[in-house]
């Protein structure tokens, strides 16, 4: 809505100075009776809605690595696998999805929910090569990070300008982490990591544009963020983590 305000604050003041003015003084003839400012023209958005969508996401993980146990007597390793491991996962993909909502409208002011579910391609992987060391055999770090669903809901707010609607939102987000990282040793036959899938419930924040292309269809951009917090699953070498 901040993108909207100065348009907003404009009309107001245009529509002042149209209908205000200095009184006509009377002329000892009957004095007109001054017309009413009309109403606000802007268009219906009331009632229910279902549509689909497509769009782009970008995730921002950061990942967090602990070893314990066995690797105390290797600190050297320790130090470098828990760096190698702890790098930034970032990944992006397409979403495609539906969507279904309703809209009460008073004058031009709209207040609406809705709810949305899609499928995503947000997904990344990462092999850190070959870790030397003095105090261990060489291994290397495989992670990966992955989200296949996402759904929200929540209200809308916004204001009509003829048949542009600019609107927030916000609610609840819920979507599933999946996150798998492992550790293994050049040369040896031995893995050490894990993977856990899980869906977690968070939150989302937003904004868009709508427009009526008829009475009965309509298009819109829309930006979110998005913040699904964390997974993390216990292993052999450690505590691994991740946020999304």
């Amino acid at each position: 809505m901040k993108k909207f305000s100065p348009s907003f604050a404009a009309l107001l003041i245009l529509s002042a100075f149209a209908y205000a003015g200095p009184e006509p003084l009377p002329s000892g003839k009957e004095m007109k009776e001054v017309a009413p400012a009309p109403a606000p023209s802007c268009f219906d958005w009331s009632g229910f809605y279902v549509g689909g969508f497509g769009g782009y996401k970008r995730s921002n993980v950061d990942l967090d690595l602990t070893l314990s146990g066995s690797w105390s007597v290797a600190p050297q390793a320790r130090d470098l696998a828990e760096a190698a491991g702890s790098e930034d996962l970032d990944n992006d993909g397409g979403e495609a999805g539906g969507l279904i909502g309703y809209n009460f409208q008073r004058k031009c002011w709209v207040v609406g929910v809705e709810a949305t579910g899609g499928y995503l391609w947000a997904r990344h992987s990462k092999d850190s090569g070959t870790i030397f060391s003095t105090d261990a055999e060489p291994f290397h770090i495989r992670s990966s990070f992955k989200t296949r669903y996402l759904s929200t809901v929540g209200p809308r707010f916004g204001y009509a300008f003829g048949r542009w609607l600019p609107y927030v939102t916000g609610g609840l987000a819920v979507g599933d982490l999946d996150y798998a990282q492992e550790l293994s040793f050049s040369g040896l036959d031995i893995r050490e990591g894990g993977d856990h899938t899980r869906t977690n419930a968070g939150w989302m924040i937003g904004g868009g544009l709508q427009y009526a292309l008829t009475s009965h269809w309509a298009v819109r951009a829309q930006y979110e963020y998005i913040d699904l917090g964390d997974i993390d699953f216990n292993s052999q070498f450690g505590t691994i983590v991740g946020r999304n």
